[in-house]
């Protein structure tokens, strides 16, 4: 199991570790959104490695989250193309300054905002208990 996705004294089955993963997702595209402001919060290198917390550097995404859907997947695919392209293209020491001049971080806002509104139409999953749907009320963010 991930480390810090566990409970104390208790076994989560994959499942609801699954949901865990695709709200942090969630998470990190929901950052992506802000564009330059983003940077501005996590720093230049944590713009990245927030979203490749769960997605891989080159290459298409592994499939093996089943939380999330196959129209999900479909929607993550034009943004880990275009965080693949910003990574490459990003000298990996650069400054928070030098990456929103480089325009990555407002090119991929929109594209981040169309992702997450395919994720929002299901909305969040339980952390405790197993779904197969979201059964959460609340709005977010």
């Amino acid at each position: 199991m991930p480390h810090g996705f566990g409970m104390l004294d208790q076994e989560v089955s994959r499942r609801v570790v699954d949901q865990r993963v695709r709200n942090r997702i969630m998470e990190a595209i929901l950052g992506l959104t802000a564009g330059d402001a983003d940077v501005d919060e996590a720093g230049a290198t944590e713009w990245f490695e927030c979203f490749f917390d769960f997605f891989p550097y080159e290459g298409p995404a592994v499939r093996d989250v089943s939380a999330i859907n196959d129209e999900e997947w479909a929607a993550l695919s034009p943004l880990l193309s275009a965080m693949q392209t910003a990574c490459r293209e990003t000298p990996s020491d650069i400054s928070e300054k030098d990456l929103k001049a480089s325009g990555w971080p407002t090119r991929i806002a929109p594209i981040a905002a169309k992702t997450l509104d395919v994720f929002l139409a299901r909305g969040r999953f339980s952390e405790e208990i197993e779904e197969q749907s979201p059964s959460s009320p609340v709005p977010w963010p």
